[in-house]
């Protein structure tokens, strides 16, 4: 089904039994690219700042329709990200954005030699959940779709700039909620102020409070467990946790409760 909502931004709604049977991959590309036609005086900003990265835009992998599970995992920036070769925000570039996005795991799913190298954490975690999920599709997006210098573009200087990143990572990130509709989804985007407020302020009227502690002992803000609800045929179980970069005693048995969690719901 499809609407139009705030602020003229095309919203797309499909049940889970349409979305199968259409071409994902394609209602994916095609409401980035409404995305960027409505918003192109803002994204040809973004791109004209050289502090900041390319935008990152999450993929649909080749198991999508495959897997019974689903299981989006959403970060908070992606640092170093980058298209030299991009010199404006179109239609094709849509296209070359989700490659790079998809290569780009599979790249470092690959690598074991990346392991216990600095900035690897996410995709360290991410490579564990996926080799311990098999029947789950595992997919990828940010809360903020560009990094600053490398690292979290909360710290850019200009207020307004923040406000514009903010907005497009909302419609993006939605983006891929609406169309892929996984089952479960992961904020692992720490404990980072501005990415909670960030979140919150994204999804105010679809997230079901309160979210409640799963692990006995552990306080929730190592990891919490509540659901995203909307236009869809059931809730989204979803669970908000560490960076996966932080070494703190509480954090390590966060991450490692959740992937337990995550192996339990996605056996059958």
């Amino acid at each position: 089904m499809l609407s139009w909502g705030k602020k003229g931004v095309t919203e797309w709604y499909l049940d889970k039994a349409a979305a199968k049977n259409l071409d994902v991959k394609m209602l994916l590309v095609k409401k980035y690219q409404d995305i960027f036609k409505e918003n192109q005086e803002i994204i040809d900003t973004l791109l004209s700042n050289s502090n900041l990265s390319k935008i990152h835009l999450g993929f649909v992998p080749d198991d999508f329709k495959k897997k019974k599970h689903q299981i989006l995992i959403v970060g908070r920036e992606t640092r170093g990200w980058d298209l030299k070769y991009l010199e404006k925000y179109d239609k094709n570039s849509v296209y070359q954005l989700m490659d790079l996005s998809k290569s780009w795991v599979i790249r470092n799913l690959e690598r074991s030699d990346s392991v216990n190298k600095k900035g690897k954490c996410f995709f360290n975690f991410f490579r564990k959940v996926s080799q311990e999920n098999p029947n789950a599709s595992i997919l990828w997006a940010n809360i903020f779709c560009v990094s600053y210098k490398k690292s979290n573009p909360s710290k850019i200087d200009t207020k307004s700039v923040f406000a514009n990143i903010k907005k497009i990572s909302e419609f993006l990130l939605k983006a891929q909620i609406e169309i892929l509709q996984p089952n479960i989804i992961i904020f692992a985007s720490g404990l980072d102020r501005q990415a909670i407020i960030a979140r919150r302020a994204y999804f105010k009227d679809d997230l079901k409070p309160s979210g409640k502690s799963v692990v006995s002992g552990l306080d929730k803000k190592y990891l919490e467990q509540f659901y995203f609800s909307g236009n869809y045929d059931e809730d989204i179980l979803c669970y908000r946790t560490v960076h996966p970069s932080s070494i703190r005693e509480h954090s390590v048995i966060a991450l490692k409760e959740l992937r337990k969690i995550l192996k339990s719901k996605t056996m059958d």
